[in-house]
């Protein structure tokens, strides 16, 4: 069956026709892939999502991460690391914590597995509409392979002083983050509303051109579905042709983002107490003694997640809200490609917070020893939030509005 779509970075009008299993279909425009088939998907998407399921409660069961200093001990499991940082008032961080690397992946499973399984052809259509749209709105917020990374990092900055053990629930839960990761991959949200209600097919007038602006028609940002309504007949979102006060809306998250990144960099993002003695430590003094110590490449890694990659995007996102509103000669296809990074890259810059979070959880050794969060960390994690909502809200259609742009 031949479908029809705009593609969400160029508005390309693409029609697409039934693909073998392997084949995929990129816009002819820009590259970005529209759609592709493989074997056996939903049953794939079933069994990877159950195992994900067990991995993840097997990894809530058990030790996590054991730390070990002078006779002292500290062993905590995936809950507890929220759990200290709530007994130390810290309620957004430690919410954050629970609902990136647990709660969302939790909600998302356990709805793939029936829609995969053919509930939308059996429940009511709000609720189907509902749970569709769920998935769409959450999946970008999902941060357990970003927390996994930072707790390898964290065992890396104390494994000079402490001696390490990981635990089962590590082991599971590295588990989990490939099996999710793996289930992401072969997830298509395009096939599932198809369930819902096909793209009827529309008359496209050649001499107005290939994009859907040109044809008057408005692309549902999150069904896909082509109309010339203002709600989406298929998941009642709303429609339009293009919605340019989400350039302010940008530029003013990218702001607030801006804000928050200055006191990120000077304000201490943890404490560590050795024997009631504070020693404060911003993300550029940790970047520094990992540099000291010889851990070059984490050190490396600590920067450009932390201290690049942030202002970056910061940039990007200024640089295209300039572009699409200003006259400048630029490069379509580079200001497109700019884009594209910006979203790949955004939630990365979450894993020094994660670093401290295991650092805060893990190093509670009383008098002896004991690491606290400081507010440097709550400004980053509020960065790189704001600095997701405004690439999210960045409509790269707008680059390929402009007559101004070259090819």
């Amino acid at each position: 069956m031949e479908i029809q779509l705009a593609c969400h970075h160029c508005d390309q009008i693409v029609s697409i026709p039934t693909l073998s299993y392997g084949e995929h279909a990129y816009c002819p425009n820009c590259h970005t892939l529209l759609s592709r088939t493989i074997n056996a998907r939903a049953q794939k998407v079933v069994a990877l999502s159950i195992a994900s399921l067990i991995l993840l409660f097997s990894a809530l069961l058990y030790p996590f991460i054991s730390f070990s200093n002078q006779g002292l001990s500290q062993t905590i499991n995936l809950l507890d690391a929220a759990k200290i940082l709530f007994y130390q008032d810290n309620f957004f961080v430690a919410a954050l914590i629970d609902i990136t690397i647990i709660g969302l992946p939790f909600v998302l499973l356990t709805l793939f597995i029936p829609l995969h399984m053919g509930a939308l052809y059996v429940l009511p259509k709000p609720l189907s509409r509902f749970c569709l749209k769920t998935i769409y709105y959450l999946k970008p917020w999902v941060m357990s392979e970003i927390f996994l990374i930072g707790v390898l990092i964290s065992m890396i900055k104390i494994m000079a002083m402490a001696e390490i053990t990981f635990g089962l629930s590590f082991w599971a839960f590295s588990a989990f983050v490939l099996c999710y990761s793996l289930t992401l991959y072969y997830y298509d949200s395009h096939s599932l509303w198809l369930q819902l209600a096909d793209q009827n097919k529309i008359a496209i007038d050649e001499s107005l051109g290939s994009r859907a602006k040109n044809q008057n028609l408005r692309a549902c940002h999150v069904c896909q579905l082509l109309t010339y309504d203002d709600t989406c007949s298929r998941c009642n979102s709303k429609t339009s042709v293009r919605n340019t006060q989400h350039i302010q809306w940008v530029l003013a998250f990218t702001i607030t983002s801006l804000i928050c990144y200055i006191p990120a960099n000077f304000f201490p993002i943890m404490h560590t107490w050795i024997f009631s003695i504070d020693e404060p430590s911003t993300i550029l003094n940790g970047v520094f003694t990992l540099w000291q110590i010889g851990s070059y490449p984490i050190a490396i890694i600590i920067f450009i997640a932390s201290i690049c990659i942030p202002i970056g995007k910061l940039f990007v996102l200024f640089w295209l809200c300039y572009l699409v509103t200003k006259k400048q000669h630029i490069s379509r296809k580079q200001a497109a490609r700019a884009y594209v990074l910006i979203e790949l890259v955004g939630k990365w810059s979450m894993i020094d917070v994660f670093v401290v979070v295991i650092l805060v959880s893990l190093v509670q050794l009383g008098v002896l020893m004991s690491i606290t969060i400081g507010v440097g960390a709550i400004f980053f994690a509020i960065m790189v939030i704001t600095s997701m909502i405004a690439a999210q809200l960045f409509d790269p259609r707008l680059i390929w509005d402009k007559k101004r742009f070259s090819e």
